[in-house]
C-alpha cells in the first residue's frame, strides 16, 4: 500500500518539475513573442478576429507544432471569455493582453506538449497492469498493485497539474478544467467529452468498487480497512456533480478518461473505457518528438479523407511542419528534401532513384522568386505525398 508520506514525496517532485518547466516556457515565450513578425501575426488576427497579442502566441504554438494556430486562438479566447464571465476580464490594453497570452500560452504549450506525451507513456504502462481485470478471480495482491499504480499516477503525476491549474485560473471549475485537459488527453472533441463525462465517472466508480470488494474480502486487518476506506472516499468524491468534483476526483477521472492503446489487454475489461489510438505495424504510435513524426501521423490521418477536404487538410499540416523546420534553421529547399526522404523511408515507398526525385523537387524552385519559396515548398511536398503515398503504392 502506498503510504501518504511516499505519495506526497512523489507529488512534491512532480510539482517542482512543473514549476521549473513553466518558468522555462514562460521565459521562452516572453522572449520569442517579441521577435514574431507583426505582419504574420496581423494576418492571423484579421482572419480569426482576435487581439494581435493573442495571434502572436498562437503563431508560436503553431510554429512549434504544439497545436494549430486556429486551435490556439480558440483556447486563448475561450479563457479570455471565461475571465470576463466571472467579472475578472483582462484589461483591453496591449501590455495586459500580451501578459495574459504568454501566461495562458505556457499552459497550452505544456498540456498539448510534454504533459500529453509523458501521460501517454504512463497510460501504456498502466494498461498492462489493468489486464488483471479480465481474471474471474482477481487475486488481492494484483488488485492492490493496480490500485497503487492508479493512485500513484493520478495523485503524484496528474493532481499537481490540476492543483496548479486551479491556482492559475481563479474561480475555475472542475468542468472548465476537464474541458481544457480532456481534448489533448483523449483526442475527443469538446462536445464528445461533455457527453461522456457522466458515464466515465460511473465507470471509474465501478472500477474502484470492484477493486475495493476484492481487497476488503481478503482480510480484516486494520491496514486493509484503511485501504478500503481510502477507496470508498474516492468513490464518494466521484458522486459529486462534474463542476463540483474535488481536485483529487478530477485527477482520477482524467486518468480514467485516457484511451488505452489498441491491443492492450486492459482494454477488454468492461470497467476500463476502450479508446482509440493510432497504430504503426504491431507497435503503438511513435512519440511525437520531431516534425516528421507529426508529418507521418497527419499523412496517415489524411488518408481517411477524400478530394478537396484531404488536400486542404494535408496542405495545412505540411505548411506547419515546414514552418517548424524553418524555425530550426532549415531553408525551404533543404526542408523539402528532408520531407521527401522521411516520407519515403517511413512509408516504404518504392522509389527507384530518390536522388533523381529530389533533384526534380529542387528544380521546382527554379522559376519561383525567393519570397514565394515558403508557399511553393508546401506545394512541392504535397505533390510528392499525393503522387507517391495517396495515389502510389506503399508497403505500410
Amino acid at each position: 500500500m502506498l503510504l501518504d508520506p511516499d505519495l506526497e514525496k512523489m507529488a512534491v517532485q512532480s510539482r517542482q518539475k512543473l514549476v521549473q518547466e513553466f518558468a522555462d516556457k514562460h521565459a521562452n515565450l516572453r522572449e520569442r513573442v517579441r521577435r514574431v513578425s507583426v505582419d504574420a501575426a496581423r494576418e492571423i488576427s484579421d482572419e480569426m478576429n482576435c487581439p494581435l497579442q493573442v495571434a502572436m502566441v498562437a503563431y508560436l504554438l503553431d510554429m512549434d507544432g504544439i497545436t494549430t494556430r486556429r486551435k490556439a486562438v480558440q483556447l486563448l479566447t475561450a479563457e479570455l471569455h471565461r475571465r470576463e464571465s466571472i467579472g475578472e476580464g483582462v484589461p483591453n490594453l496591449p501590455g495586459n493582453v500580451q501578459e495574459f497570452a504568454v501566461d495562458e500560452g505556457r499552459w497550452i504549450n505544456y498540456i498539448y506538449g510534454s504533459f500529453t506525451r509523458e501521460f501517454e507513456l504512463k497510460v501504456r504502462e498502466l494498461a498492462n497492469l489493468e489486464s488483471v481485470l479480465d481474471e474471474n478471480d482477481l487475486p488481492v495482491e494484483k488488485a492492490i498493485s493496480l490500485m497503487n499504480a492508479r493512485i500513484k499516477m493520478a495523485e503524484a503525476f496528474v493532481l499537481p497539474v490540476v492543483q496548479a491549474w486551479f491556482k492559475d485560473h481563479n474561480k475555475g471549475t472542475s468542468d472548465d478544467l476537464l474541458l481544457f485537459l480532456g481534448p489533448p488527453v483523449t483526442g475527443w472533441r469538446e462536445k464528445t467529452i461533455r457527453g461522456k463525462l457522466r458515464r466515465m465517472k460511473k465507470r471509474n466508480q465501478a472500477l474502484f468498487r470492484k477493486l475495493c470488494y476484492v481487497i476488503s474480502a481478503a482480510s480484516d486487518s486494520m491496514t486493509m480497512d484503511l485501504y478500503t476506506g481510502r477507496v470508498d472516499t474516492l468513490v464518494e468524491e466521484l458522486d459529486a456533480e462534474i463542476k463540483d468534483l474535488s481536485e483529487r476526483a478530477v485527477a482520477h477521472l482524467i486518468l480514467h478518461m485516457a484511451p488505452r492503446p489498441i491491443g492492450a489487454r486492459g482494454d477488454r475489461s468492461r470497467f476500463v473505457e476502450v479508446g482509440t489510438a493510432s497504430t504503426r505495424g504491431n507497435k503503438a504510435e511513435p512519440d511525437m518528438t520531431s516534425p516528421f513524426d507529426f508529418l507521418e501521423r497527419d499523412i496517415r490521418l489524411a488518408r481517411r479523407r477524400d478530394g478537396e477536404d484531404r488536400d486542404n487538410y494535408i496542405k495545412e499540416r505540411i505548411s506547419r511542419v515546414l514552418r517548424v523546420l524553418k524555425y530550426q534553421g532549415n531553408d525551404p529547399i533543404s526542408s523539402v528534401e528532408q520531407c521527401a526522404s522521411e516520407v519515403m523511408e517511413r512509408f516504404k515507398l518504392d522509389i527507384i532513384n530518390l536522388d533523381e526525385e529530389i533533384d526534380n523537387l529542387k528544380q521546382g524552385f527554379a522559376d519561383v522568386s525567393p519570397d514565394e519559396y515558403d508557399a511553393h515548398a508546401t506545394i512541392l511536398v504535397h505533390q510528392f505525398v499525393d503522387s507517391h503515398v495517396f495515389t502510389g503504392r506503399t508497403q505500410s
